[in-house]
């Protein structure tokens, strides 16, 4: 992973940025997490490979961990219809871009690209996307920590290894780590 991580960087190296400005919401004025920690900004990567003009939505983040691409999406609106199917569109549409951008700055075989492996996290404001409140805080905490939020569990198998929903902190941090990617969270 280390090798298609310093090809993206050298091509889409002004698209760094750190976590804390990825990770922030323009439409809810709201920084899901505080970090130096620079990423590649995959809106930016996008905007530049599409020239601007009909970029698809992606995914905030891309990072490379040790044997997985990860796809970081920031959520801090409400936990409705609409937005879930958005954050599927928005995996589809980076997976195709992640491969797209791939095969133009390097030269793997068919192969060896579709055995990337994909992790999707959305990391979200738990404040906005509350669960059923007819269960007592400490269920409802037990089962959060267990069920991944927003249907994009349904992709793990085809297009995923693996789909998360942590809260940005500590439970972020982890899982990032988890994967092989460094990170520093205030």
């Amino acid at each position: 992973m280390q090798h298609l991580q310093a090809a993206y960087e050298q091509m889409y190296g002004d698209c760094q940025r750190t976590l804390t400005e990825i990770s922030y919401d323009h439409a809810n004025e709201r920084r899901l997490c505080i970090s130096d920690e620079k990423y590649l900004d995959f809106d930016c990567v996008a905007q530049k490979y599409f020239s601007g003009k009909n970029s698809p939505a992606t995914v905030d983040m891309l990072a490379f961990g040790d044997e997985h691409v990860l796809l970081i999406e920031f959520k801090a609106g409400k936990n409705v219809k609409i937005e879930k199917q958005q954050l599927q569109f928005k995996l589809l549409a980076s997976i195709l871009l992640y491969e797209r951008v791939v095969g133009t700055i390097m030269n793997l075989d068919a192969k060896k690209l579709v055995s990337t492996r994909f992790v999707y996290i959305v990391v979200f404001y738990p404040k906005n996307c509350p669960s059923s409140s007819i269960r007592t805080k400490g269920i409802q905490n037990h089962l959060d920590k267990a069920k991944v939020r927003f249907g994009i569990d349904k992709y793990k198998g085809s297009f995923l290894e693996e789909a998360f929903t942590p809260e940005c902190g500590n439970e972020f941090k982890r899982l990032l780590q988890r994967f092989g990617v460094k990170i520093q969270i205030e």
